[in-house]
């Protein structure tokens, strides 16, 4: 009897370890101050299940350290980043008197230097990095005497002492003698608070004049379909130095000469004008008139074009050289005939990352699909987009399309991001040994014309690349988490430059 009993305690207790389990895991629960995408997987590539709703808990099913699993509800679970979420443990033991007086939704300021950036609210937590005095910061959450906010330098917890909360302080009123600006990037975000975390109101186009009714740190209080919203400081631009710029005309007599084929000769002096046709590398031009950033230039045609200054030199006074060799463009060219398939990251429900002032890789990565495309079928290429526009196509999808077109060559574009904000740069990826040829080839290019930081070809699982059986490459054109970067890559001028870049590459590569 003594015996039995011996074995019967061990298989109680077996028998209560599940339920045990249950209970811990449902003590852990999470939340966002922002919404999130919840993904199939622990990956960034994993596909979008669902959105994690803001300030909701959600249970932790598991913790694998980066990334947790956690329940959805109605059955389902998926998974959402660790770093960007807030853990509790589901006890009600925290000391309610240490509460931060720094209010959620704000701007607040660093009041020391060298103040660390943690992973968690406590000093057990990784150390990210350490931000400067007077750093301006976005305030997310508070837990404790510990604040999540968001920097340039990335997102996470300080405690609350060292941060002075911005809402007390009324936003700078602007003097009546400047109270103009004008739009200096395409689809700004308009938000109804002076924070990345507010809500999106509309958007804003290049050139757009607006009226300034108040500044608050990075940030301008502006008037707004009959009312008002904020707009980051650094995407405008003085009214008066915008016109200079942009409607200056000047008689000029030189010859320029294109730096990079699938150059864009345009009807008009704006990036918005018909493509006329595509110029190739080392073509010259007589030029006639300079016209703000754009060149007016003379056509053999006896007609005259458009070219931005930043994509030629000038090669000095008087006629062009008539002793040039232009490429006949009604001849079979390397790229004419073949079927390339360009990937535009992202899409829909699916923004991709998010700027460190807002910028959406879903809308940077068609823009530069877009350029990419109106060069190659200038040249006689077939080219087949996978979105042609905002909407949501599922890996297997795009995959889907570069194969059953046969495509002679398959580019998914996307932009980077990274906690740490400092990183720069644009990386390249293959899967197979049959596709490192043409990430080697588009890299190249794409370093030697944009001065991109060289973050080298790298091998990598990524779904689009593994399941294709085409020559195909995936781009990270550059970090949209590094604020700098992130303006670089989303102006005209790189856009223009990284797409004729592309462009040549492909031509290298098919020769």
């Amino acid at each position: 009897m003594i015996k039995k009993r011996q074995w019967i305690i061990p298989i109680l207790l077996l028998m209560l370890l599940p339920a045990l389990e249950a209970h811990a895991e449902s003590s852990q629960t999470v939340q966002s101050a922002t919404v999130l995408n919840i993904r199939e997987g622990p990956s960034l590539e994993d596909a979008i299940k669902g959105k994690m709703e803001r300030g909701t808990n959600y249970k932790v099913v598991t913790d694998n350290g980066d990334w947790l699993k956690i329940d959805m509800g109605n059955g389902q679970v998926g998974w959402v980043a660790a770093y960007l979420v807030t853990k509790s443990d589901g006890s009600n033991d925290m000391d309610e008197q240490a509460v931060s007086n720094v209010s959620e939704g704000s701007s607040g300021t660093i009041t020391e230097g060298g103040i660390r950036l943690r992973k968690g609210p406590g000093t057990d937590y990784q150390v990210i990095t350490t931000l400067n005095k007077d750093m301006t910061v976005t305030i997310l959450s508070n837990e404790g005497n510990w604040t999540k906010i968001q920097s340039q330098s990335g997102t996470g917890w300080v405690n609350s002492e060292y941060i002075s909360s911005a809402t007390t302080q009324a936003p700078t009123e602007i003097s009546q003698d400047d109270t103009t600006a004008v739009v200096s990037e395409n689809d700004i975000n308009v938000r109804d608070t002076a924070s990345l975390n507010g809500e999106v109101i509309g958007k804003l186009a290049e050139g757009t004049v607006i009226h300034i009714v108040a500044e608050n740190g990075d940030w301008v209080k502006i008037q707004f379909s009959g009312n008002t919203g904020w707009v980051y400081k650094s995407l405008l631009q003085d009214e008066s130095k915008a016109e200079s710029t942009s409607t200056s005309k000047q008689t000029i007599d030189t010859s320029v000469t294109i730096l990079h084929d699938g150059t864009n000769i345009r009807s008009d002096a704006s990036v918005n004008a018909s493509v006329l046709f595509v110029a190739a590398k080392g073509e010259s031009y007589q030029a006639t008139e300079e016209v703000g950033d754009w060149y007016k230039i003379e056509l053999d045609s006896g007609d005259t074009g458009y070219v931005a200054n930043w994509i030629v030199q000038e090669s000095g006074s008087g006629q062009a050289s008539t002793t040039k060799q232009k490429r006949n463009r009604d001849e079979t060219g390397d790229l004419k005939g073949k079927t390339i398939v360009i990937d535009p990251g992202h899409g829909g429900k699916d923004s991709g990352t998010i700027g460190a002032i807002g910028t959406l890789e879903k809308t940077l990565t068609i823009r530069t699909a877009n350029l990419l495309a109106d060069k190659l079928r200038a040249a006689g290429s077939n080219v087949i987009i996978t979105r042609q526009n905002d909407i949501f196509i599922t890996l297997q999808e795009r995959v889907n399309i570069s194969n059953l077109n046969n495509a002679d060559a398959f580019i998914s574009i996307h932009y980077d991001s990274i906690k740490d904000s400092s990183v720069r740069g644009m990386t390249s990826y293959y899967y197979s040994s049959s596709q490192k040829e043409l990430a080697n080839v588009l890299h190249e290019s794409i370093i030697e014309s944009t001065e991109l930081k060289d973050r080298g070809v790298r091998q990598n699982n990524y779904f689009v690349l593994r399941e294709n059986n085409q020559p195909a490459t995936l781009l990270e054109l550059g970090y949209l988490s590094n604020k700098q970067e992130e303006q670089l890559v989303s102006s005209q001028k790189y856009q223009e430059t990284v797409s004729a870049a592309i462009y040549e590459g492909l031509e290298n590569y098919f020769q």
